[in-house]
């Protein structure tokens, strides 16, 4: 009903990740109408509330942004230049919800063979720089803490034109959700956030 569930998605679910770490998720009485059936209501519910009748989905980035900032008090939706700046954001306690697009091959252990724009949580790193993530294309909810090649990734999430010079990627687009016991990172000398 609200763009298609499963794959589709991504964001409501990457949504529901970063507020169930800050345990600002819903109240049940919020989704109480969602058939007991379904494995994921809240989920469910961050669909409805985040269905963009324009784009028939519910992958409205400001949509997502603006609901879960209703529930922690703080979000916006940014672009990162690289990972170094996505780290500063873990070191300060905040995961970021992360836009990539790839083709077949290019993120090697990715649950989907390619996408033209799938969205994850960027959780944590290794310490040889490989990105951890929590990606909701898993079939299994044990299959989706993952961890990706570094330059895997940071190419999939940062490119934003395809060989042939149209527009493909994000350029490193992140959604950014804090609630208040979370500062963010020092900006730097270049802003962006």
């Amino acid at each position: 009903q609200y763009g298609g569930g499963g794959e589709a998605w991504c964001s409501p679910t990457s949504t529901a990740m970063v507020l169930g770490y800050y345990d600002a998720l819903p109240p049940a009485s919020e989704y109480r109408w969602v058939d007991d059936a379904y494995a994921d209501p809240v989920v469910d519910h961050l669909a409805r509330m985040t269905y963009d009748r324009q784009l028939s989905g519910t992958g409205n980035w400001s949509f997502n942004t603006a609901y879960a900032a209703g529930r922690t008090g703080h979000a916006f939706v940014t672009r990162l230049r690289h990972l170094r700046e996505a780290e500063r954001f873990i070191a300060a306690g905040i995961p970021l919800v992360a836009s990539v697009t790839f083709g077949s091959g290019e993120l090697r252990g990715a649950p989907i063979s390619s996408t033209n724009g799938h969205l994850l949580v960027i959780v944590g790193f290794r310490e040889n720089g490989d990105v951890v993530v929590n990606d909701p294309a898993a079939e299994t909810r044990r299959g989706v803490r993952r961890t990706y090649d570094r330059g895997q990734f940071e190419d999939v999430w940062l490119r934003r034109y395809h060989s042939g010079g149209s527009l493909r990627g994000s350029g490193g687009l992140v959604y950014v959700v804090r609630d208040g016991d979370h500062r963010l990172p020092d900006r730097g000398a270049n802003r962006n956030w």
